[in-house]
């Protein structure tokens, strides 16, 4: 009798346990479902926007030597440097969850569309990661190397491919409920980022500054945070 209630009481146990382990496996599936990864992609639009900002004070503060700068001040200058190309390549470590989770938004009015647009976001995005830690560790050498980025040369990455994908991720956008003004936005920094790659060829270095600054610090980032906050809130 007494074996016979330990057999049940350990069976008892078994289940418990096998229930406790998929509610548990439950909360797991749950943790990263569709919705969740949507809620991430929309904090990640805004991580990126707030990392834009951070990127831009950095460059303006660390990274741009003064007039009168001593000698002595060239190892802060690098280190400013290097700060902001860490920040850039955060950006686009950023953009690629933001831009799988705006391929979810989009998707309803053209499948085949909303897919080639991610394929090219997220290649933009990784190239750029690349290409600034490239830059990081390039200036750690002494001295650094000369040429043009293997990842990023002209800025292929992070002015025309990106642009590419502002193109037609918010002609995709302005058949859904996004709002019009985010959308014109949109399209604004994509012309923004085609000229910026129309000045990399063109070896115009004023029109890429200038690019620089307005996909940097206005346009691009208020973009992001604005989408960033309909991605989380309309899942």
């Amino acid at each position: 009798m007494d074996e016979c209630g330990g057999g049940l009481q350990g069976q008892q146990r078994d289940v418990a346990h096998g229930a406790e382990c998929y509610e548990r496996r439950h909360r797991i599936v749950l943790v990263v479902d569709d919705r969740s990864f949507m809620r991430f992609g929309g904090l990640a639009a805004i991580l990126l926007a707030l990392t834009s900002w951070a990127a831009v004070l950095t460059y303006a503060t660390l990274a741009q030597p003064a007039p009168d700068a001593p000698p002595s001040e060239f190892t802060k200058l690098f280190l400013g440097r290097q700060i902001f190309q860490f920040l850039y390549a955060l950006i686009a470590f950023w953009a690629l969850f933001a831009v799988v989770a705006v391929y979810y938004r989009m998707r309803v009015v053209g499948e085949a569309w909303a897919f080639f647009a991610t394929l090219i976001g997220i290649t933009a995005s990784a190239a750029t990661m690349v290409a600034a830690m490239y830059d990081v560790a390039n200036f750690r050498l002494d001295p650094p190397l000369a040429g043009a980025s293997p990842a990023n040369p002209l800025g292929v990455m992070s002015f025309g491919l990106t642009g590419l994908w502002f193109l037609i991720a918010n002609l995709l956008l302005w058949r859904t409920s996004t709002p019009r003004l985010l959308v014109l936005l949109g399209f604004i920094a994509m012309a923004d980022l085609l000229a910026g790659f129309v000045g990399g060829l063109s070896e115009n270095a004023g029109l890429v500054y200038l690019a620089s600054v307005i996909a940097g610090a206005i346009g691009g980032p208020i973009y992001w945070l604005w989408l960033g906050r309909l991605l989380r809130r309309d899942v």
